[in-house]
């Protein structure tokens, strides 16, 4: 008796052929994908804008797509990227985003890719800086009275801050006085057993002294700013 062919070994005979038969168009690979990127400015002021752009993009039109960002701290692990946010790219392909600069560090700008197009990702370094007053000279001790020797202010005005702590609680006090070589004379003074004092003063020139009278075991710090220096952070 002549036996029909099972539905199963019809399916499996059909797959066969189909698998086998010439020509088929294999599957495309991912395209590659071309990208710029850029952080500027580079220096920038702390807590001014730096501004991220770049370009992904395979052709002409056709590249509307998700761009990451990223950004690691100087002198951490290679890998410690932290998200920031994401810009979408124009069907050109141009993206653009802007943050506020806090510190020195590299920003990644990082395309995910799709099944048609391969990923791509590009690094930026930027230097983070700010302007500080500059320290021109400082002094610890716990003599009463004592005299700097004479210093050069580089500018005109100046910032001294004294910091201090007497033992004896009963009767302390400090007082910070600048003289000027030839004139002028300015003075901050305190009865507290410990603090900070500031004098912010201009007179005198830019040459003079500066002098401390404190109580009995008292001791202190004296540290003297005068104009700016740039700093990275």
């Amino acid at each position: 008796m002549r036996r029909t062919p099972s539905l199963f070994l019809a399916l499996l005979t059909a797959a066969t052929a189909f698998i086998a038969t010439p020509g088929m168009p294999a599957q495309a690979a991912p395209a590659a994908v071309k990208m710029t990127f850029n952080a500027a400015p580079e220096p920038v002021v702390k807590g001014r804008t730096v501004t991220l752009t770049g370009r992904v993009w395979v052709g002409a039109t056709g590249n509307r797509s998700r761009v990451s960002f990223y950004f690691r701290k100087a002198g951490t692990a290679a890998n410690a990227y932290v998200y920031k946010g994401f810009a979408t790219a124009t069907n050109a392909g141009n993206f653009t985003r802007r943050f506020t600069a806090e510190t020195t560090g590299t920003w990644k700008a990082v395309f995910a890719g799709t099944a048609a197009r391969r990923n791509a990702a590009r690094l930026d370094a930027v230097r983070v800086i700010q302007t500080r007053s500059k320290e021109i000279a400082n002094w610890h001790g716990t003599a009463t009275p004592w005299k700097s020797r004479t210093i050069k202010v580089p500018t005109v005005d100046y910032k001294a801050i004294a910091s201090w702590n007497c033992a004896n609680p009963d009767f302390p006090f400090l007082y910070l006085t600048w003289e000027g070589r030839t004139s002028g004379y300015e003075y901050v003074g305190s009865e507290r057993q410990s603090g900070s004092l500031t004098l912010n003063g201009h007179e005198g020139g830019r040459l003079g002294f500066f002098e401390i009278s404190s109580a009995s075991g008292c001791s202190w710090t004296l540290r003297v700013f005068s104009g700016t220096t740039t700093v990275q952070v």
